[in-house]
């Protein structure tokens, strides 16, 4: 991905999944602002956000003074990423948005991690066809591959 960035000459700068978690902004709040606040050199800084059990791709966008929360399941309550928005407001007057469209994941998937670097990818994609084409493979690994009912499935019940 920080390749197809560079290619794209677009400043971007990653988080790593470690980082950028509930659990070291509980814990080392210090570490998560400083790592947080040198990728703000970046145009825009993306890093997925663990929950503690469920990944969101947060993307802050420097130029525009925006964060945005791409979160692949949105059958949960409105999450309020309260800890990201403190540690992330080291830098003031950034607007924080939920509501950015984003592809879902089936309702009790747990492919989170998956989804987020779709969403990567879709955001990185600038042409219409990789964007199909990453859609429909998405769309054959879950219907064929991952659901019980597809063609491919090798789970428990072909086992027999």
């Amino acid at each position: 991905m920080k390749k197809k960035a560079e290619e794209m000459h677009y400043n971007v700068g990653f988080l790593d999944l470690q980082v950028l978690s509930a659990t070291m902004i509980q814990f080392q709040t210090k570490i998560v602002t400083e790592t947080i606040r040198k990728a703000m050199e970046h145009d825009f800084v993306v890093g997925a956000y663990n929950t503690g059990g469920h990944y969101v791709l947060v993307i802050i966008a420097m130029k525009w003074d925006v964060v945005w929360y791409l979160d692949s399941d949105k059958a949960w309550p409105k999450r309020k990423f309260t800890d990201v928005v403190t540690i992330v407001n080291c830098k003031p007057k950034l607007a924080h948005k939920t509501d950015f469209p984003c592809t879902q994941q089936p309702s009790g998937s747990m492919l989170c991690g998956f989804y987020v670097a779709l969403n990567i990818l879709d955001l990185l994609a600038d042409i219409s066809i990789m964007k199909k084409a990453s859609g429909m493979l998405c769309e054959f690994i879950l219907k064929e591959i991952i659901d019980p009912n597809g063609n491919f499935y090798d789970g428990p019940i072909d086992a027999t």
